[in-house]
């Protein structure tokens, strides 16, 4: 579950803490052609160091704002010391756009084709085309908050990552199941038929909620917990109890989802009170301190492996 908040309430999708644990040289600016022709921008940052280095993937969430432009972006950046960092912008979004409102002042283009999906395949594509490079060593750690969590999901499967880290997303439930609850009562009243029509007309560039007919068709019915259980991927999940946007309950049939197919390979962490830019009900941020842990599993997890799989073995 991802992006809900996105939908309804302006926001950035996922706010990260600044965590100093490396510098990294500026990034290149890059561009490919997408099958249909259009342009793909993406960047590639590398460590100055010399040698061999893995790749990290941040998916931003959701709006059109470039990722490169992006601050909470920049600060992801230190999670992972000694990557190169690796951001694919969306359908029809530049280096150089500055919109205004980044849920508002969207291109026609973008609004047409921007879905989850959309974005699966462009990622694919350029990881594909940077493999074989000298300075890959092969390591891909991924890593998304709000719609960018559900990309995580979906790229799990297809890209194999030695570890993939989402951040109050939730992932566990479909937005058919929990949207009413998640808007105010008078959105709640049309979500059914809106839905519906999404459904029926999944081609469609008609806006609602933020987001085009196309756009809700993708994601409607599905469950992200179930692209992540088709990988082997090390995960590691991250929720909120008073999250707003992703609610916990999503997070914890993710959980339940792992536990129900006897698999060890999802680390759930729930932190009680906290909402989904981690702070508790006194107004106290705690975004510093969690990142730090999710840097050190991030460190642990690509070297050795799912923490529950290894204690998993060593019980047998």
């Amino acid at each position: 579950m991802g992006c809900l908040k996105s939908a309804f309430i302006t926001a950035t999708g996922f706010l990260l803490a600044t965590l100093h644990t490396g510098v990294s040289a500026e990034p290149l600016l890059k561009v490919s052609k997408r099958p249909d022709g259009s342009t793909l921008y993406w960047s590639l940052e590398q460590p100055s160091a010399n040698g061999k280095y893995g790749l990290f993937l941040i998916a931003q969430g959701s709006g059109c704002l470039p990722a490169v432009k992006n601050t909470t972006i920049q600060q992801a950046k230190e999670l992972v010391a000694g990557y190169a960092v690796l951001l694919v912008e969306k359908y029809s979004v530049t280096h150089s756009d500055s919109p205004e409102e980044q849920f508002k002042d969207c291109s026609k283009e973008y609004v047409a084709n921007h879905t989850v999906e959309q974005r699966a395949v462009d990622v694919e594509q350029i990881v594909d085309e940077l493999r074989g490079a000298d300075w890959w060593n092969g390591k891909l750690v991924l890593f998304g908050g709000s719609e960018g969590g559900d990309l995580v999901a979906r790229l799990a499967p297809r890209l194999n990552p030695d570890a993939a880290v989402v951040f109050s997303s939730g992932l566990g439930e479909s937005f058919a199941q929990v949207l009413k609850s998640l808007v105010p009562p008078h959105v709640a009243k049309e979500v059914d038929a809106k839905l519906a029509y999404a459904r029926a007309n999944p081609e469609s560039a008609e806006v609602w909620g933020g987001n085009s007919m196309r756009w809700w068709a993708d994601v409607v019915d599905r469950v992200p917990v179930n692209d992540l259980l088709n990988s082997h991927a090390p995960v590691l999940l991250i929720q909120g109890t008073e999250d707003k946007s992703a609610p916990v309950s999503s997070g914890r049939a993710a959980q339940d989802a792992y536990a129900s197919a006897g698999r060890c390979e999802l680390t759930y962490w729930e932190y009680p009170g906290y909402d989904h830019y981690m702070t508790d009900k006194d107004g106290v941020n705690h975004r510093g301190e969690v990142f730090e842990r999710i840097s050190g599993w991030i460190k642990k997890t690509a070297l050795n492996g799912a923490p529950g799989c290894i204690s998993d073995a060593g019980k047998s």
